[in-house]
């Protein structure tokens, strides 16, 4: 039998399956405490003791590979205090930073201090403050963070709003790139009106100002009812300081943990239960479509084409085999896209995973919309599919079998019914293309694998290559004449 372009596609992948180890070993467990032990004289000598430290990220930028490693140290009977490493991996074909390094003298996690680590490779020093995040700190502190939103609240509709007191209470953080911080609030006089919790986020970059627009705008239209989803009341953005204020949403779990529970267990009440939350997500997710709300940003099916290519040439730089692993794939891909039509765009969340849906009291709510644009809604739906099956096959991590061939394939096919069933319920409500849906989740599943490398998580690299191969192998992309 001939190879076809698609077979062929698939074999080019190859690569992908395994990250090669000069990349992989700052990410192993236990290796940077190894090798700091070793090249940190005062952890060396005993002058202070490494209590616990990680690897935090590990992330491709243009040529280079930017680290990000958090380390607990302590000195006699002292405290234990964090510190914060910063740097670069080198892969082999670059030379390492001139030794020895200016830093090199300053005491371990002190302003200026640096070391470099030759068996991982890789170049840190200590990081002083979040450079992204400027206005992190303020919005860290009760009495800042109180002003702050007692500000943001009177410019919003709540004019008579004045806090009294503010208790801050992280719940997600990611360094450089956003925090997002849940306030307990008192009102001085107290108010049934005011709301309270409230949300501030704080993202680098733009992403708080098209949430912002795009939460406005969905609380302008019916939506906002919350006959079908319930949505956070936008309550201002700060654009120099770059802080979101949002209302509550009632949580009991997400939809991600609901769906990553049901395929840990395989409990036929659980499957049953997220069977039933999928209809409900996806009526409401076509309620959100036929909103009309209208967002200033756009996002058309070339721009996610071009920034895929964009990541592949990233990591081409450093790992010169992955081009021809992927071009194939890309190829064929536009080929598919340039041969069906588009479907006429609609007001899109853009990062639609079950992660953004959040379930209470027989309600569900949509969160984290600073990624929304006008869009195809293949985007949502193939993006939403693409995390499902993602959720459902690292899962199997759980079990002592771990990924072996039967239960995998299992797997895939059960996720192939919850797919076909999200996008089925979805068409009872909106129209889309199914062409153009496995368009989308296609090369949001490619996008993903190369995520996994770009940021080198190494315990995702195996079921996401399996998901890709499984769907280049079931789903129909071949162009039509």
């Amino acid at each position: 039998m001939s190879t076809t372009t698609h077979d062929t596609a698939i074999d080019a992948l190859g690569p992908f399956g395994e990250v090669p180890e000069w990349l992989a070993g700052l990410m192993r467990p236990g290796r940077l405490e190894a090798s700091l032990k070793a090249h940190v004289p005062e952890l060396r000598d005993g002058r202070l003791a490494l209590v616990e430290c990680r690897a935090d990220q590990l992330r491709a930028k243009a040529g280079s590979w930017l680290a990000r490693c958090r380390a607990v140290v302590a000195a006699g009977g002292a405290d234990p205090v964090e510190v914060v490493l910063v740097g670069e991996l080198y892969p082999p074909t670059r030379p390492g930073p001139d030794l020895p390094l200016a830093g090199a003298g300053v005491g371990f996690g002190e302003p200026g201090h640096e070391v470099f680590l030759p068996d991982l490779r890789v170049h840190l020093r200590t990081e002083e403050e979040d450079p992204g995040l400027p206005s992190l700190g303020a919005l860290s502190e009760p009495e800042a963070s109180a002003r702050i939103i007692e500000r943001m609240l009177r410019a919003s509709g709540y004019p008579e709003a004045t806090v009294a007191s503010s208790t801050p209470n992280v719940l997600r953080y990611k360094p450089g790139s956003r925090c997002t911080i849940h306030y307990d609030l008192t009102y001085d006089p107290p108010s049934a009106r005011l709301p309270r919790p409230v949300v501030a986020k704080t993202h680098q970059g733009d992403k708080g100002a098209v949430a912002h627009e795009a939460m406005t705008a969905l609380w302008r239209s019916d939506l906002a009812r919350g006959e079908h989803v319930l949505l956070a009341e936008p309550l201002g953005y700060l654009p120099e300081e770059r802080v979101l204020l949002q209302g509550p949403v009632p949580e009991d779990r997400t939809l991600k943990e609901l769906a990553r529970l049901a395929f840990e267990q395989m409990d036929p009440n659980l499957l049953q239960g997220l069977r039933t939350e999928l209809r409900r997500t996806a009526v409401a997710l076509a309620a959100l479509h036929c909103s009309g709300a209208r967002y200033s940003r756009s996002v058309g099916w070339t721009d996610w084409l071009a920034e895929t290519r964009e990541m592949l040439d990233r990591l081409a730089q450093t790992v010169p085999e992955l081009r021809e692993a992927g071009d194939p794939l890309i190829d064929r891909l536009e080929a598919l896209g340039l041969a069906t039509d588009p479907d006429p765009a609609v007001c899109a969340h853009h990062d639609f995973r079950p992660a953004q849906v959040l379930l209470a009291r027989g309600r569900l709510a949509f969160i984290d919309f600073d990624g929304a644009a006008m869009a195809e809604p293949g985007l949502d739906l193939g993006r939403f599919r693409g995390k499902l099956r993602d959720i459902g096959v690292t899962a199997l991590a759980a079990s002592p079998e771990g990924y072996r061939p039967d239960l995998l394939e299992d797997r895939l096919a059960l996720l192939d019914d919850l797919c076909d069933l999200f996008l089925d319920e979805y068409r009872e409500h909106a129209p889309v293309s199914p062409e153009r849906v496995v368009l989308w989740e296609t090369i949001d599943l490619l996008m993903a694998l190369l995520h996994t490398w770009s940021k080198v998580r190494l315990l995702r690299v195996e079921p996401r290559f399996a998901i890709l191969r499984h769907q280049l192998q079931t789903a129909d992309l071949t162009p039509p004449p």
